[in-house]
């Protein structure tokens, strides 16, 4: 499983995840998260709020991830 994929299923939630806990969840280092989170917020798979630390998947992108097409 790629690093994005355990980001994505950790968020599959909908809830808003703190960037910390991602960090510690995945053992990943704060240059691969920042990368991984910049990639989905590209992407507008995920909705980033820099200012609090958190993160969560976009609705739409949730949306069509229920719909087990994937």
């Amino acid at each position: 499983m790629s690093k994005v994929d355990l980001v994505l299923e950790l968020l599959g939630d909908g809830g808003w995840h703190e960037i910390t806990e991602l960090q510690q969840s995945l053992t990943l280092d704060e240059r691969e998260v920042q990368e991984i989170l910049a990639f989905l917020g590209t992407y507008e798979l995920a909705e980033v709020d820099a200012e609090k630390g958190r993160v969560r998947i976009s609705r739409d992108f949730q949306k069509l991830l229920n719909l087990n097409v994937f």
